[in-house]
């Protein structure tokens, strides 16, 4: 399957994005005015940017295994969770000893982390690398996902059903919620009665069915691809989306958009242009990296004040991009990169 530039390159600014999120959740404490609400509410929604990873996940993982999936097989479901296997563990393992050492996590939260299952106990659901709870989803729809995509490929035959079953999932995940279906997000959202569109409250069983949700939409965007689905107001509907992010409460309208900008980015336009040039593509060539390794430095700075003598927004944010950078840069050449180099030979 050949490479569609503009998406690696979009994974890089998804990924800054996230890192602007935390950033301004733990570090700015920010306390903008009526004039900067809305840019205040766009940073706050970085969270969607793990929604466009899991749509585009569901939608690359079709690209290159559709053929393989059209008829199950043992020997294709081993391969398949083999190069899932060396594409997200090296990186994942070091990274995660790294924070382990780092910040002084007990041993037992190390073992059930080192395993990605972490997701799956209700104990250490806490993840020691903060987003970790998303590879965890991830790593669990690798081993659904080509039954998933067999049963798809057999069963439904109209894609709009599966926003449609997206949907679904949405609204009831943004209607239903306690202890047992959310873990410890739970304590946000006791006080919310209706119907609450905020989607970065899911954890537990909530989020794997986010996840789940997600992946219907990557799908439901390689059946329009594979069909070579183009309409002129496409652009107008990622815009649409774009101006959302500055709104509250626009979760679901995003998240049921992602498919459209997917799409608009496989086509040539001025926009995919801007996200196949060489400096994105390569934020996105590190995008995994960087997601991993940024809440290093968000931890790291408490120091950076004392050190100085000095602190405000700005320092602390230049620490955290130029940081993540860095040090994203040495792991994906020295660990992510090479490992898949090395691994790849024994398929």
């Amino acid at each position: 399957m050949q490479e569609i530039k503009s998406l690696t390159g979009i994974r890089g600014l998804a990924a800054f994005y996230v890192i602007i999120f935390h950033w301004n959740v733990e570090l700015a404490k920010l306390h903008l005015g009526p004039i900067n609400s809305y840019l205040k509410t766009f940073m706050g929604h970085g969270y969607l940017s793990v929604d466009l990873f899991f749509v585009m996940s569901g939608f690359v993982l079709c690209l290159s295994g559709h053929k393989m999936f059209a008829t199950l097989g043992i020997i294709n479901y081993n391969t398949f969770i083999y190069k899932r296997f060396i594409r997200i563990f090296p990186l994942y393992i070091s990274v995660t000893l790294l924070y382990y050492f780092l910040f002084k996590y007990k041993w037992q939260s190390l073992i059930i982390n080192l395993t990605l299952f972490q997701g799956l106990s209700l104990k250490y659901n806490n993840s020691i690398i903060p987003p970790g709870w998303s590879l965890t989803n991830e790593w669990i729809l690798y081993f659904l996902f080509p039954l998933l995509l067999f049963a798809i490929l057999k069963w439904i035959k109209k894609p709009w059903l599966l926003v449609i079953l997206a949907l679904v999932i949405f609204i009831g995940i943004s209607s239903y919620r306690s202890f047992h279906f959310n873990w410890h997000n739970y304590k946000h959202l006791r006080t919310v009665e209706g119907f609450h569109p905020v989607i970065s409250f899911t954890r537990g069983l909530a989020s794997i069915l986010r996840t789940l949700a997600d992946y219907f939409l990557g799908i439901f965007t390689y059946f329009l691809f594979h069909k070579k689905v183009s309409r002129p107001y496409f652009k107008y509907l990622v815009m649409l989306l774009g101006i959302a992010l500055f709104f509250p409460k626009t979760d679901i309208l995003v998240i049921c958009l992602l498919p459209i900008l997917v799409l608009y980015l496989c086509q040539p336009n001025g926009l995919s242009n801007f996200f196949s040039s060489r400096f994105i593509y390569f934020l996105g060539l590190i995008s995994y990296s960087l997601y991993l390794n940024h809440y290093i430095f968000i931890k790291t700075y408490p120091k950076i004040p004392a050190l100085l003598g000095y602190s405000n927004n700005y320092i602390s944010l230049v620490y955290v991009i130029i940081g993540s950078i860095v040090l994203s840069i040495i792991t994906y050449y020295g660990i992510e990169n090479l490992s898949i180099k090395l691994l790849k030979k024994k398929v």
